[in-house]
């Protein structure tokens, strides 16, 4: 999952909320970790006859369209604030499958198909956001053993994890990037992902009667 945290205003139409707008979705691809639209745009389309006939509406639409965005990028950036980087590059391995079954140092039985991971040192139940630095994959584990004990490595992630963040399942070692993230920022994050959405973006010099009704 790779992170996007950009919004382009571009411009703005109607979705069904203006009565009589006819539309279609042509592509609205997000991915868990919040792909802002504007890079993965939601196409959307309506008729010509529309745009001419209610252009009033769709000005006052617009407006409040990018209002929303506004909004929500300001919501996004707060959330982001409170992110802890603990390693800016470390290195990151992943359990052996003998662990399985095992008491971690909290005492859960562990599983390479959890999103877990061990740290020297952070508070157990800590959520931390994993992102390879070759290719800005990332991954959301929480902690809930100790280790790894070897030195320069810091985070030991789960097998689950750690090929989620990875195609080369030869690597045993990863170059990432650590993040503390604040409470409950998987449930906010998600409710404005959910409203992002709900708004649709056609970019700049898209002639909309190539998708018309």
């Amino acid at each position: 999952m790779k992170k996007h945290f950009s919004l382009i205003l571009a411009g703005l139409v109607t979705l069904t909320a203006l009565t009589g707008f006819s539309v279609i979705t042509k592509n609205n691809e997000t991915d868990n970790n919040v792909k802002v639209v504007g890079k993965e745009l939601a196409y959307v389309a309506t008729t010509a006859n529309n745009l001419g006939k209610d252009s009033s509406k769709i000005n006052e639409k617009e407006a409040e369209l990018k209002s929303e965005l506004v909004k929500l990028n300001a919501e996004l950036e707060a959330l982001e604030s409170e992110v802890e980087v603990v390693h800016e590059e470390t290195q990151a391995s992943y359990y052996h499958d003998k662990f399985n079954g095992r008491k971690t140092a909290n005492g859960e039985v562990f599983s390479n198909k959890n999103y877990t991971a061990a740290h020297k040192t952070l508070p157990f139940g800590t959520k931390v956001r994993v992102t390879n630095l070759v290719n800005d994959e990332e991954v959301i584990v929480e902690i809930n053993d100790r280790g790894p004990f070897i030195k320069g490595r810091q985070i030991d992630l789960s097998k689950k994890a750690f090929m989620d963040l990875t195609h080369n399942r030869s690597k045993g070692i990863l170059k990432v990037k650590v993040e503390i993230l604040p409470e409950n920022y998987e449930e906010k994050r998600v409710e404005i992902e959910e409203e992002l959405n709900t708004i649709a973006i056609v970019p700049d010099g898209l002639d909309l009667n190539e998708f018309a009704l």
